[in-house]
């Protein structure tokens, strides 16, 4: 057998444990339909073995053969099939001001969270995306069954729709409020003869006020949809992609707007005139998650060589677009050098090739990246392309599938198969008498695909979905309410 049927059979193993019913191999790591002899097959294969070769057991001579060769593997950037506009966009984000967050300051000087599911909103189908406008009034779903829906979430806190005592059945006794659904619409895209077709949701964003919101199509199209006025109405279609859009975020400054996708390509698109201007060549498989770096008015105008108004505040010098890919890879890519290759956070040794999703920490100097092997790796800015430290969650909790920071910077929501848990980040994890984390109630058994949480960390929402990967979905999405402790 060659190294190469070698590797694609452990990736295969580590990533599901055998065959898997959802996607062939190749469509998972990218490199399906390219021709074998072709430059980006070539990448993409070295870069598959660059991956598991931890895992080989090599002679000495083997491994002195191979050090000669990892500055290859390591230049090698996959060449994305966009075609960039001319004139391109402009990258927003260095133009314009991010817009001003809302914060609560009682809950991000308290110790911990007290987090009580007490919402259910019903629903039948996969919820693959969820947003929130910034005060909360709106939330927005999408999923396999090919339709957004608004809820209404201030009607849901205040109990407008009691559940029934059979729904209530299936959750804990929290959970006693149903939520309320204001309307929805079809997610309708264009196939190839131009007739409108029904498309599941891959992924969402809205605009923090309701003006508009972002989705992402199985075909690659990312629609844009009116919500405050004439609701529902597409506005129109950015076709680049030519593979679902797996994720969605609207920039700071609320006039960009990145995508990644299926296609292995992240695209910063210009929202005013509909314009790329730029796209990020780099991943070696699907894309999982999309992250800018918390971005404040004050490093914006120092970004500009603007005077700030107190010594104290963060001159850092540009945003920083953290991204993610399914194989594991966790990029960090400088906004304002367009040519310059990213940053490479590199996996650990013995951890399956996986990432799902990542975040920052509040001050953005940490990431969070969540594996397969039931852990969460922690790296921080400066100190190199290693870890600083694993989280390591309970034996068969499961994948970590989505990860949010709560607004203390020291609570870390992470949720797996089997729980949603709160990590206290610090709690010493060598400290044998205490438990570092505690169990959020509410989901069990189900791939969880969004964890939402407002600005000021008083409300979480939770949605189960595969996002077309691998995993089940028990269908559940719930609300939760929170309060600070200490």
């Amino acid at each position: 057998m060659s190294d190469t049927a070698f590797n694609d059979d452990l990736l295969e193993k580590e990533l599901f444990g055998g065959d898997s019913d959802e996607l062939d191999m190749d469509e998972m790591m990218g490199i399906g339909g390219l021709d074998d002899g072709s430059e980006m097959a070539g990448a993409a294969i070295s870069a598959v073995d660059m991956v598991v070769s931890p895992s080989k057991e090599v002679k000495d001579e083997e491994m002195v053969e191979a050090k000669p060769e990892e500055p290859k593997l390591q230049a090698q950037v996959p060449k994305l099939e966009i075609e960039l506009d001319d004139p391109a966009g402009a990258l927003t984000v260095l133009e314009h001001a991010p817009r001003t967050r809302s914060s609560a300051a009682k809950s991000k000087e308290c110790r911990t969270y007290d987090i009580l599911p007490t919402m259910a909103f019903l629903n039948q189908y996969q919820v693959h995306a969820a947003a929130a406008v910034a005060n909360m009034r709106w939330v927005f779903t999408g999923g396999e069954d090919g339709y957004i829906k608004k809820w209404d979430f201030n009607a849901t806190v205040n109990n407008k729709q009691p559940l029934t005592l059979g729904q209530r059945h299936s959750h804990v006794d929290s959970v006693a409020k149903g939520g309320v659904m204001a309307s929805y619409w079809e997610h309708n895209d264009v196939n190839e003869s131009g007739v409108d077709v029904l498309s599941p949701v891959y992924s969402m964003d809205v605009h923090s006020e309701a003006m508009w919101l972002v989705s992402g199509m199985k075909s690659g199209n990312i629609g844009l949809w009116t919500v405050r006025h004439d609701e529902g109405r597409r506005i129109t279609l950015l076709s680049k992609h030519k593979k679902p859009v797996s994720v969605l975020r609207i920039s700071p400054d609320e006039y960009g707007l990145v995508s990644g996708s299926w296609d292995r390509a992240v695209l910063y698109w210009d929202l005013n005139t509909g314009k790329l201007a730029r796209a990020f060549a780099g991943h070696m498989s699907q894309i999982s998650s999309v992250e800018f770096q918390p971005w404040s008015v004050d490093q914006f105008r120092a970004q500009q060589g603007q005077e700030l108004d107190t010594e104290s505040s963060d001159k850092r010098a540009s945003p920083v677009l953290l991204t993610t890919s399914i194989d594991g890879q966790c990029l960090l890519w400088d906004m304002r050098a367009p040519k310059a290759l990213p940053q490479s956070f590199l996996l650990p040794r013995k951890t399956p090739p996986w990432a799902t999703s990542a975040c920052w920490s509040c001050d953005g100097r940490r990431v969070y990246v969540g594996r397969r092997n039931n852990t969460v790796d922690e790296y921080e800015l400066g100190m190199g392309s290693q870890p600083t430290r694993t989280l390591k969650l309970p034996m068969n909790s499961g994948p970590v599938t989505a990860l949010a920071m709560m607004g203390n910077n020291r609570s870390l929501v992470c949720a797996s198969t089997d729980n949603v848990r709160m990590w206290d980040l610090e709690t010493s994890v060598e400290r044998r008498s205490s438990v570092p984390f505690q169990i959020i109630p509410g989901h069990h058994g189900g791939t969880i695909s969004t964890i939402l949480i407002d600005e000021t960390s008083r409300y979480m929402l939770t949605t189960s979905g595969t996002r077309g990967w691998d995993g089940s979905s028990n269908n559940v999405f719930l609300g939760y309410e929170v309060s600070p402790i200490g």
